[in-house]
């Protein structure tokens, strides 16, 4: 894995991680939130063994990318023209998982035609259309705090950061493990899962906590897509017992995507999901591409 930046057109730089094959078909990999592109490291093994370049991104004001303070969810398909411009791929394939969703819906709203596959793992809903009933707390009390007290959202990202460098096996991260699902517990347990997740997390915040609110407002905001347009056949995985993003929230969304497709894993969580189970899901998106082609 290598750190690398393009500068966009905006002046801006952008940070993106190469993992996988490197002489591989393109596989955009979007990052959860608050997360990095470090958590691309997840598809790396995957992305060697199916012919795969895998890049992932820290999106503006994330980790290394320098900040976009205006930037809404339709400001995404134009950057990562440039960066497929960049990386010499006229088409590629999209994976978004959890806050990651989005990015992918919005490559399939305004870019269809460049789409080799799209997929979405647990992914985040428009909360403006769906509603927060059923999040997990700590996702509804980030959302009250912004809105009460920003003031406390900066110090309450960075004590989640330094919480983050704890062992596994401390008191308070087996404590906040333990208010997870099954699938969940024994996927963090397993390997180096535990390390990549909260190391991407401990990078993202490299950029300011202000950076990080603005990121996580996309979640909330008019994304500007018009749902019912969307006919690239987008496929969504979700866990049954995700505590994160119940499964009824999800399903909720997916109905109003008119070829979408969603695949409910019993008995998987939010974390097991991309974990876990991320090498049937990219065997799942090749299997699409591949019955696309033979179409032609």
């Amino acid at each position: 894995m290598a750190d690398h930046f393009i500068t966009l057109s905006s002046g801006r730089k952008l940070a993106y991680s190469d993992y996988g094959d490197p002489d591989g078909e393109v596989l955009f990999y979007f990052h959860g939130w608050p997360s990095s592109r470090l958590q691309g490291e997840l598809l790396d093994g995957i992305g060697k063994k199916n012919a795969l370049r895998v890049i992932a991104t820290d999106r503006p004001g994330l980790g290394l990318s320098e900040h976009h303070p205006t930037r809404k969810l339709l400001d995404w398909p134009p950057l990562i023209e440039e960066l497929a411009g960049h990386l010499s791929a006229e088409k590629f394939h999209a994976l978004g998982v959890s806050g990651g969703g989005p990015y992918v819906l919005s490559l399939a709203h305004a870019m269809p035609d460049r789409l080799l596959s799209a997929g979405v793992v647990c992914g985040a809903p428009p909360l403006n259309v769906v509603g927060i009933e059923g999040l997990m707390w700590p996702y509804r009390l980030t959302m009250k705090m912004r809105d009460w007290l920003p003031w406390m959202l900066g110090p309450t990202l960075r004590t989640a950061s330094k919480i983050s460098e704890m062992r596994r096996t401390s008191f308070i991260m087996r404590s906040l493990i333990a208010t997870l699902g099954p699938a969940d517990r024994e996927a963090l347990a397993i390997g180096d899962n535990y390390r990549i997740i909260t190391r991407s997390l401990q990078e993202c915040m490299k950029g300011s906590t202000h950076a990080v609110r603005v990121d996580g407002d996309v979640y909330t905001s008019d994304w500007g897509i018009d749902l019912k347009s969307v006919t690239y056949p987008l496929q969504y995985w979700q866990g049954d017992l995700d505590k994160n993003i119940p499964l009824e929230l999800a399903q909720k969304f997916i109905d109003m995507l008119p070829n979408a497709r969603l695949t409910v894993l019993p008995g998987e969580g939010h974390y097991s999901l991309p974990l876990m189970r991320s090498e049937e899901i990219v065997a799942a998106l090749l299997s699409s591409r591949d019955k696309k082609i033979a179409a032609l």
